[in-house]
């Protein structure tokens, strides 16, 4: 049933059963009242429609204007609802406020998207264009010998290897929205270990230390976690001179390096594809994928000073005992 038929129906019982009432309590009603009665509730409820109509005009025609709104085509910026043919009551103005604020946020969040995937390919085609281009040099080139063409063959490797890791990133941020979490408890030194294994080749080619030290666990989801602690890692070989470790604690994955530290402040280097001098933080997704796998499993990521000298990047998380 509609408002429209409910609130006539309303009225018609109103101005119908207390009269009713009052005839059936001054005596015997005959049935010439009855039938006045049930016309005085038929002309009431023919009233009340009539009202209602006037009264749910400013909501028939906000609904219209929302219906308008999405079926029209066209810029995200042009989003908004049409203006009203006269000043709508206070409730439906203040309705068609919020709505617009709600919209506002929509059309927001569609336009962080669109830059969003926007950077994401100018970011995804840099790796893979400069890899196509080596490759079609050593095509053609036949007589550069062994030394130069493994040089572009480490440059080939080394930007697949971030395209690759754009794409895992891009996974692990999926797997976020998509999901709930499917936590367990870690053994967190063992899920250092296992990620040390590695990154020890590419530590040793750049004659950097790497190494993890103490104990604890905390619950979580291995693959996110195993995400975000690889691009701490990643992170620190890049800006490390020397030192690169690991400090494992209860609820907590601490990568400190001995580098020159973070040049911006972390807020800023932890949004996604911002990136600060001399590209720390990869390809703009490490820190804030990071981040996001820490605020999932309740925790947070916090930059500091490391003993070595350098940045100290802390992933906290739930400990292994909380569920």
């Amino acid at each position: 049933m509609s408002l429209r038929a409910r609130l006539a129906l309303t009225i018609a019982l109103l101005a119908f059963l207390p009269n009713l009432v009052l005839a059936l309590l001054l005596g015997h009603p005959s049935p010439s009242l009855f039938l006045w009665l049930l016309l005085v509730a038929l002309v009431s409820g023919g009233i009340g429609y009539l009202l209602a109509n006037s009264l749910l005009r400013p909501l028939t025609e906000l609904t219209r204007a929302v219906t308008y709104l999405s079926l029209k085509e066209g810029p995200l910026h042009e989003l908004r609802l049409p203006p009203t043919q006269e000043a709508p009551p206070s409730e439906i103005a203040l309705l068609r406020a919020r709505f617009e604020e709600l919209l506002g946020r929509v059309r927001r969040l569609l336009e962080e998207r669109e830059a969003y995937y926007g950077a994401l390919a100018h970011d995804l085609k840099t790796p893979l264009l400069s890899a196509l281009r080596a490759l079609e040099y050593l095509e053609k080139a036949d007589g550069i010998g062994k030394e130069a063409r493994v040089a572009l063959l480490k440059e080939v490797k080394a930007e697949l290897a971030r395209g690759y890791g754009l794409v895992e990133n891009l996974l692990a941020l999926s797997r976020l929205e998509a999901r709930p979490l499917s936590p367990e408890t870690l053994n967190l030194r063992a899920l250092a270990e296992d990620l040390l294994l590695r990154y020890r080749k590419a530590a040793e080619e750049r004659g950097l230390r790497l190494w993890a030290e103490g104990a604890g666990s905390a619950r979580g989801e291995r693959v996110l976690l195993e995400r975000a602690l690889a691009n701490l890692l990643e992170n620190a070989l890049r800006h490390a001179k020397g030192r690169v470790r690991v400090r494992v604690e209860e609820g907590a994955l601490v990568v400190e390096d001995d580098g020159e530290g973070l040049p911006l402040p972390l807020e800023a280097l932890a949004q996604p594809f911002r990136q600060g001098p001399g590209n720390r933080g990869g390809s703009g997704l490490g820190l804030y994928t990071a981040r996001r796998v820490a605020e999932a499993h309740g925790g947070r990521l916090c930059a500091g000073q490391s003993p070595l000298g350098g940045a100290a990047l802390r992933l906290e998380l739930r400990p292994g005992n909380r569920i």
